[in-house]
């Protein structure tokens, strides 16, 4: 919700021609009773429909604060003088635009949790006449200080949760996923490292000599036993009874030794 603070900031700025601020939001969770108990009167607020969420979301401002927005627009001062009535129709008309330009801005501050297009569908100046929710319903409200020029005055974004849940839950099990993922990768990194450290038998073995039983049986010491292995033939390495690959033999220093050489 900070990128939505920031980003309209801007939009009200470069449209009402002096500085304007929407603070960093305050998360709270309330009842939607609670958050309508809770909005100034007079109050106005924009129903606004989060496509393709469904339910209605409302973003709530001050009255004399928009009629001030209203005077800039319309080249004045923003007076702290402002009438005390209901918005004409004209006035509604110049806030919507404006209204629309900033809820523009939302869908990049809700884009982690899915692509929205936020529209508005009204603008009520009984709060209490709006049915976004039941009294009851858990809502999401983000309270923030508009501060246009040197005055400031208080706005807020309610969100129904059972608009939000799908969404979060879709993000949760992403995440989920993506914690599973790392988790596997970072075993399979451990064994990857560990299998490195392992230490295994190494053989190298000349071609098998198949002998009867009973000449194996008449081996005697000093007896000379051909091997059928020819001496250009190399010899294999293994370990658990696997070749893996073969060598020739040889020395190193006063050490046996073998030379890997590519398979024949």
């Amino acid at each position: 919700m900070e990128t939505f603070g920031r980003q309209s900031s801007t939009v009200l700025t470069t449209s009402l021609r002096v500085v304007c601020t929407l603070g960093t939001p305050v998360i709270e969770e309330l009842s939607y009773d609670e958050y309508l108990s809770t909005l100034p009167e007079p109050a106005v607020c924009a129903v606004v429909g989060l496509e393709p969420w469904s339910g209605r979301s409302l973003l709530s401002f001050e009255v004399p604060a928009l009629l001030r927005v209203v005077d800039h627009l319309l080249g004045g001062s923003g007076s702290e003088q402002q009438p005390d009535r209901p918005l004409t129709d004209i006035e509604q008309s110049l806030l919507r635009h404006l209204l629309t330009r900033m809820l523009r801005e939302l869908s990049y501050a809700l884009e982690p949790l899915g692509r929205i297009e936020p529209e508005l569908a009204s603008l009520e100046s009984n709060p209490s006449f709006v049915q976004a929710a039941a009294p009851t319903d858990p809502v999401v409200v983000a309270r923030m200080e508009l501060v246009i020029a040197d005055r400031t005055t208080a706005a807020s974004l309610c969100i129904p949760y059972a608009t939000l849940a799908p969404a979060l839950e879709r993000l949760s099990r992403a995440q989920d996923d993506e914690a599973r993922a790392l988790a596997r990768r970072q075993a399979a990194e451990r064994t990857q490292q560990r299998l490195t450290d392992v230490e295994v038998d190494v053989a190298v073995r000349f071609k098998p000599l198949h002998l009867p039983s009973g000449a194996i049986g008449r081996l005697a010491v000093g007896d000379v036993v051909p091997l059928d292995h020819r001496t250009t033939a190399p010899l294999a390495v293994t370990s658990a009874a696997t070749t893996f690959a073969h060598a020739v033999p040889g020395t190193s220093g006063r050490r046996l030794a073998v030379l890997i050489v590519p398979n024949p």
